[in-house]
């Protein structure tokens, strides 16, 4: 090495945040959020076509309607309402506020359920149903997780596929 050189040592490149936030969430994991079933019942559809060009970025949790509908993870309610699709929707943040979650076609909400409510892992929030554009011999969760993106509706963060995420159901009814 020539004479004033200072050996340096390759570094790893630094871990982008979004792969810090997926492996926190990996870490983590979340409970499948329907009351009764584990990872291995879930079909995998999150790459599934859906009707024109749409990509479904989402599993369909298939239960019997009326089953349990549970937070998978700690964190608020954004959100309670419908909306053509989805019919009766919850959403809500982690506790980092970095991921969002969305059940959808619930039957109904869990008596007094409201925004801005902190939710605990395994907590029930509603109830499987079809509404929305969930065919109607056919009750199941449409669970999406998404990354928010800051100065973004939560609406429109970047999808994950949930299905790696699962670690089993925390019952806490």
């Amino acid at each position: 090495m020539p004479s004033g050189t200072v050996a340096v040592e390759e570094a790893e490149p630094p871990m982008r945040w979004r792969d810090r936030d997926m492996e926190a969430l990996r870490a983590r994991g979340l409970a499948v959020p329907v009351d009764g079933i584990q990872p291995g019942q879930i079909a995998d559809s999150f790459l599934a076509a859906r009707d024109g060009a749409r990509v479904h970025n989402a599993v369909d949790i298939m239960a019997r309607k009326g089953t349990p509908v549970l937070a998978a993870d700690d964190g608020t309610i954004l959100k309670v309402g419908t909306n053509t699709l989805g019919g009766n929707v919850i959403w809500a943040f982690d506790p980092s506020h970095r991921w969002v979650y969305y059940y959808a076609h619930l039957d109904r909400f869990r008596p007094g359920i409201r925004e801005g409510q902190p939710l605990s892992r395994g907590e029930v929030i509603g109830y499987v149903g079809t509404t929305g554009n969930a065919p109607k011999d056919a009750p199941h969760l449409h669970f999406q997780v998404l990354r928010y993106l800051d100065g973004k509706h939560y609406s429109e963060g970047s999808p994950v596929n949930p299905l790696p995420l699962f670690v089993g159901t925390t019952v806490s009814h």
